[in-house]
């Protein structure tokens, strides 16, 4: 993959009193008790929206939240989120609009103060998001006079909020969305080797064939989680030497991860992507997880972790970059352009014309 040229935030045009919307993902997890369980998605967007503010922006947030089928549905209604929001940013004022698009929501967003912000409701409540819709897009865009694109983790979706009002706005990638390109694109190209790829999960048809097309590039391939088990050579030859858990129950075992320990210990760049262990059944099965995490904390890799369940999986830990996407993160690695990518790099390349 090419280096890409997409337009940064640091290109866009904000002033006090500048309309920012910004597309972030707020698809959030809850606990039984009503509270989120995991706010990272919200934590990672918050130095896009800080730098916003502190040029004296109106920041406006659209996020998806669910599956709510194209319409209206208080089990998927943003305001709980909005009430998380503002305890992350207590000094700053924070509204809600309980509509997406409208007069309404123009007129709240005129009356906003200089540096604050407005969530607005879920962009899922009209069928028109999924189909990216231009007249949905249209009245989107009414909302910000710039787009910043801060949702990797939607960006494999071609939806109104992610692509559609780039059409209609000047559109840049806000820093989470940087940062998520620059070290993917580690993972993709001119990666510092030897170079390992960490594959587990339960999703075989998934995985496998992204495990295959990595061993062409990667030097070591590590595979366990349920994967291991339903493990099928295609009979290639591929750059890396596969190493597929030989033990694989509900965990990797601790000679698997004792013979793994030196080739993580040699990697210099490492991609890794699902659990090893059914830790989800029993939190006694993240031990062969946490036993390679704690090996590539302790390494000096520029070490990359898919989203979903891996981050969850090893959220004690600390490596260079945790995505916030998982499927994205994996279309990503694959040599797939996202959508809500390719439009930022048409953008750039207008720009730089």
């Amino acid at each position: 993959m090419e280096k890409m040229n997409f337009a940064k935030l640091v290109d866009a045009p904000i002033k006090a009193g500048t309309r920012v919307l910004m597309r972030v993902d707020y698809n959030v997890p809850f606990a039984v008790d009503g509270t989120i369980s995991d706010d990272k998605r919200m934590q990672d967007s918050l130095p896009t929206v800080r730098y916003c503010l502190e040029r004296g922006a109106k920041v406006v947030l659209c996020s998806h939240f669910g599956r709510p089928e194209g319409k209206p549905d208080p089990k998927f209604s943003l305001r709980p989120v909005y009430e998380h929001l503002k305890k992350l940013l207590p000094n700053v004022t924070v509204q809600f609009a309980p509509f997406t698009v409208g007069d309404a929501v123009v007129e709240q967003i005129n009356a906003l103060p200089n540096g604050s912000v407005l969530l607005v409701e879920n962009t899922r409540f009209t069928k028109a998001e999924t189909d990216n819709d231009p007249a949905f897009a249209k009245q989107l865009s009414l909302l910000g006079d710039v787009f910043v694109n801060d949702a990797f983790g939607a960006a494999h979706r071609a939806h109104a909020s992610t692509v559609g009002v780039a059409d209609y706005l000047p559109a840049y990638a806000g820093l989470l969305m940087e940062r998520e390109i620059t070290y993917l694109s580690q993972i993709t190209h001119n990666q510092q080797r030897p170079f390992t790829v960490i594959i587990g999960g339960k999703k075989a048809s998934d995985k496998m064939p992204l495990a295959l097309k990595l061993a062409d590039v990667a030097d070591y391939v590590l595979v366990g989680g349920k994967i291991a088990q339903d493990w099928q050579a295609d009979g290639m030859a591929h750059r890396a030497t596969i190493h597929v858990a030989p033990d694989q129950g509900l965990d990797i075992s601790a000679e698997t991860v004792a013979k793994w320990q030196p080739i993580i210990q040699s990697s210099r760049t490492i991609f890794w992507n699902g659990p090893l262990g059914q830790f989800d059944v029993d939190p006694q099965n993240a031990r062969g997880t946490r036993a390679v995490a704690q090996i590539i904390q302790d390494t000096d890799a520029v070490s990359v972790v898919g989203g979903g369940d891996t981050a969850a999986a090893v959220k004690d830990f600390k490596f260079t970059h945790v995505s916030t996407g998982g499927g994205a993160a994996l279309e990503f690695v694959e040599g797939t352009t996202l959508p809500g990518i390719a439009c930022l790099i048409k953008k750039g390349e207008q720009t730089n014309a």
